[in-house]
């Protein structure tokens, strides 16, 4: 049988309550710091990773805008700000022509690798170099559509920091093939 006096339950007291909400509260801070601290650290290196991805560029200031700004600086009459108006036109439009050259140049030379790597590699080893290479060319740091990525392109072609480098190997002066003579 069993003596209810020496039974080790003690009773209820009011007592041990407020330690125990006090421990409560204190585990609920502890996990919300923790939350907020993995929040805060999940973001930054989400920003980390994708920072080469993200293009920050101020978008460029209108024509207008710009001589406004030079025919007040430099107090210009209405006959100079036209002829810097002009000036700029053309600047522009020389700009966007030489543009276009070089990404046909550019073109042209991704072409000529292409064709190059075709030559040597199994057509195997080819479809997948070529899968690589277009996808390498689109993304942060290559060629795409609209020219030279953030950085423009590194050595092997790839922008600054890219971990792929690695599949081309280490970053080496070239040599001259031994049947080559220096120009």
């Amino acid at each position: 049988m069993v003596d209810e006096s020496s039974t080790s339950i003690p009773p209820s007291s009011k007592k041990h309550l407020p330690h125990h909400r006090r421990q409560i509260y204190l585990q609920m801070v502890v996990g919300a710091i923790i939350l907020f601290c993995g929040i805060v650290i999940g973001s930054g290196a989400t920003f980390l990773h994708l920072k080469d991805r993200m293009i920050m560029r101020r978008p460029r200031p209108q024509l207008p805008d710009v001589v406004e700004d030079i025919q007040s600086r430099y107090n210009l009459t209405d006959e100079q700000a036209e002829k810097v108006e002009d000036i700029f036109k053309r600047s522009r439009e020389t700009m966007r022509n030489l543009s276009e050259e070089s990404r046909k140049k550019i073109e042209a030379e991704f072409q000529k690798v292409s064709i190059e790597m075709k030559e040597i590699l199994t057509p195997e080893q080819y479809e997948q170099w070529e899968n690589d290479f277009k996808s390498r060319r689109r993304g942060p740091g290559g060629f795409g559509p609209g020219g030279p990525g953030r950085g423009g392109p590194g050595p092997g072609g790839f922008g600054p920091g890219r971990r792929d480098r690695r599949r081309f190997g280490p970053n080496r002066p070239e040599t001259p093939e031994p049947n080559s003579s220096p120009d």
